[in-house]
């Protein structure tokens, strides 16, 4: 026990009431102890402590979580990694996909911060154009009621390319 091991007035109580202490005495755990005579052993810091570092342990991992939560939230990482995913699920099909089942030329993905340049100046270009790309845009293509992400994916599926307009 680290109680043992520090020589304070405690050691004076326990040789009143020890035949022999601590001379006569060797540790028996930790292992790397065992054997030694309990004056010549010394136990670090959080083998004496070992509830004091877990509970700072688990502090440091909690605020850790937490920050990463609010990162997340303050820079819409949860929006990058719903794009990541559909973006990993369209490399995963066919590269030479039947031409009946492509509807688009591009699927354009963008944060409503960029929404007045996506809208009025890219798909503008890109829609006018000679020949003309036809584009997929949430706005006005995404299936009402249906899954966000599944009409992403969807989306992807049914596109040649795919646009990821990031600011």
């Amino acid at each position: 026990s680290c109680d043992f091991l520090s020589f304070t007035q405690g050691q004076q109580a326990l040789a009143r009431v020890l035949v022999d202490w601590p001379d006569g005495y060797r540790c028996d755990a930790p292992s790397h102890v065992r054997g030694q005579r309990v004056q010549d052993a010394r136990l670090s810091l959080s083998e004496c402590h070992r509830a004091a570092v877990v509970s700072a342990v688990c502090c440091a991992l909690f605020l850790l979580l937490l920050l990463t939560g609010v990162l997340c939230h303050r820079f819409h990482g949860l929006w990058y990694m719903k794009m990541m995913w559909a973006w990993l699920q369209a490399k995963r099909k066919p590269r030479k996909a039947p031409r009946r089942d492509l509807c688009y030329d591009a699927f354009v993905s963008y944060s409503e911060q960029d929404s007045y340049w996506v809208e009025n100046l890219m798909v503008q270009e890109l829609e006018h154009f000679n020949p003309p790309f036809k584009l997929c845009l949430h706005k006005r293509d995404f299936v009402p009621g249906k899954w966000i992400i599944d009409n992403i994916i969807d989306s992807i599926e049914k596109s040649r390319k795919t646009i990821f307009v990031l600011s």
